[in-house]
């Protein structure tokens, strides 16, 4: 019953938003918690979302992240990344991966981000991806890039812009069947907008070149001075999210949860800590 569970989840997780030949993982529970419509908002896992996103960052930070999905062992993915301000901007560097020793699929990236005044940022990262299957099946991987611009239109209103893979990478070539296997490409694009500090609202579209467009909402309310909580929709297919986060000193935690009407929850966590 657990395999028959395992591989529907599979089969499901690799349509529109998941991972398969795609490489681009979306990671952190603060944008978790608001169905990962944060392209337009500045936040450490902008090194993930929007690069552009890195460029608030004034100290260096480290995070953690971690995601269950559907509640399946086997298709857990976990993430660890840290940014560096430079003289010119941000530096980050991050290490993604999603599966077991079976099926697996990873992402490292090396990124960069600046702020062009006080309402243009934009930023970059080339990543290596790989996949990578066991029982002697081996292993391939591509380079790709990612390009992404952050900019305020309106006071406390910010418009984001992210393009994954452009190139559409070559993953692997099938000689024999006269076909090749391509990274997808992604664009993202959306906007947010923040109420009086205490609110925000986020909303964006996604459009993988193979699948029907995603549409994304979030909402993040500050019930207090370090304390948030969050929701989100997204569709294709539809998901609901929640979460809640806690800023104290130089330590933010988060977490957060998706829910899938037919598979359940898939819970997620994580962490980011400040150099100060």
């Amino acid at each position: 019953m657990l395999l028959i569970r395992f591989c529907g989840c599979l089969l499901i997780a690799l349509l529109p938003t998941g991972l398969l030949a795609a490489g681009n993982m979306l990671t952190g529970a603060r944008a978790a918690g608001m169905a990962n419509a944060t392209v337009a908002v500045y936040d450490f896992w902008g090194i993930s979302h929007n690069q552009a996103g890195m460029a608030g960052l004034e100290y260096p930070s480290a995070a953690f992240y971690a995601e269950n999905r559907f509640m399946v062992q086997e298709m857990s993915l976990a993430a660890v990344a840290c940014i560096l301000p430079a003289a010119k901007g941000n530096v980050g560097l991050s290490l993604t991966y999603f599966g077991n020793h079976l099926y697996g699929e990873g992402k490292a990236g090396l990124a960069y981000a600046r702020a062009f005044g006080e309402k243009l940022s934009a930023g970059m990262q080339l990543n290596y991806l790989f996949v990578s299957i066991g029982d002697g099946y081996g292993s391939t991987g591509a380079v790709a890039a990612e390009l992404g611009i952050i900019i305020e239109v309106l006071p406390n209103m910010q418009v984001g812009a992210h393009i994954f893979n452009p190139t559409r990478a070559l993953l692997t070539r099938y000689e024999h069947l006269h076909a090749d296997e391509r990274i997808a490409t992604v664009v993202r694009t959306g906007l947010s907008y923040s109420f009086s500090g205490n609110v925000m609202i986020s909303i964006e579209a996604e459009k993988d070149i193979r699948h029907p467009p995603v549409a994304r909402f979030g909402l993040e309310y500050a019930i207090t001075q370090g304390v948030m909580v969050r929701t989100g929709l997204s569709t294709n297919p539809m998901h609901n999210t929640f979460g809640f986060g806690l800023h104290t000193g130089q330590w933010q935690i988060d977490i957060a949860s998706s829910y899938h009407y037919l598979l359940g929850y898939s819970p997620q966590a994580g962490i980011v800590y400040t150099f100060r």
